[in-house]
């Protein structure tokens, strides 16, 4: 079932804690009128909203949505360790009004077809989790209820933000992503080698056509047009900040056959030749 969260809205906390779960426990079987965001520490959970099933591990986060069945079916893991926020939401009341010069600024929400987030790649949703948590238990005196209350709501809309981007960053990952980035580290990390397909195929156990095919897929380039732009840039880089050295050096730092070979390159993808002595 999809999720959607103003990110701007006025987000309020009915509740938010920490719990270890020292003995296995089932999730409680109930129906909540506030949203449950579930963050897993440490362990392992199963979870089910409306007939569906999660699997929890270590750095997920799951929305339990308001008005929707949940419960469990089998108990967590011993020592299993987790932190909660029972938040409901106002929209804020946008102003019809509007000051000559400004522009309108859409509204940004999060949204999602699966309630459940793999956080692990972005800690800071972790820590603002965390940091509503304490702001919720503080009773520190010198902050009133109110001001105490905008600082959660401002802390739960950036953690909506990340939450945000993390989903984009998933929704637009190309496939083989992650053999993709490993190649891509390859290349930035020998700049002085110019690889082929068969090179690259041979390192990492899959067939030249797959090497091209990923690239093509995820890029719209070829590979070897992926890998001469990169170099390019890294060259211009490079002369950016080291005006005394020649061309020749830059070929051979980024895998050129010479001079020649890389000053033609170069006016090719940017235009013009590269400002030294040939």
């Amino acid at each position: 079932m999809g999720i959607s969260f103003e990110i701007a809205g006025n987000h309020k906390i009915e509740s938010a804690n920490y719990v270890t779960n020292v003995v296995p426990m089932l999730h409680p079987d109930r129906v909540l009128d506030v949203h449950d965001f579930l963050y897993i520490l440490d362990g392992t959970w199963e979870i089910y909203e409306n007939g569906t099933a999660y699997e929890m591990e270590k750095d997920d986060l799951l929305i339990l949505s308001a008005g929707n069945h949940h419960y469990g079916k089998k108990p967590s893991s011993a020592g299993n360790k987790h932190m909660y926020i029972h938040l409901y939401q106002e929209n804020r009341k946008r102003s019809t009004s509007k000051k000559a010069g400004s522009t309108d600024i859409p509204s940004s929400t999060l949204t999602s077809n699966s309630p459940l987030f793999h956080c692990a790649s972005n800690p800071r949703i972790k820590q603002y989790f965390k940091e509503i948590i304490a702001t919720h238990l503080s009773d520190n005196p010198s902050i009133n209820q109110e001001m105490k209350e905008e600082k959660i709501s401002l802390l739960m809309g950036l953690m909506l933000w990340e939450m945000s981007s993390l989903q984009q960053s998933v929704e637009t990952k190309p496939k083989h992503s992650e053999l993709i980035s490993e190649i891509i580290d390859l290349l930035q990390t020998n700049p002085h080698h110019m690889y082929t397909t068969e090179e690259i195929a041979d390192k990492f156990y899959v067939c030249s056509k797959t090497v091209s095919n990923m690239f093509k897929g995820a890029y719209d380039v070829t590979f070897y047009s992926y890998q001469m732009n990169m170099k390019l840039e890294m060259v211009r880089q490079y002369l950016s900040d080291h005006p005394y050295e020649t061309l020749a050096s830059a070929a051979r730092n980024y895998g050129f056959y010479d001079e020649f070979h890389l000053g033609k390159a170069y006016k090719k993808k940017f235009g013009f030749s590269p400002k030294r002595k040939i």
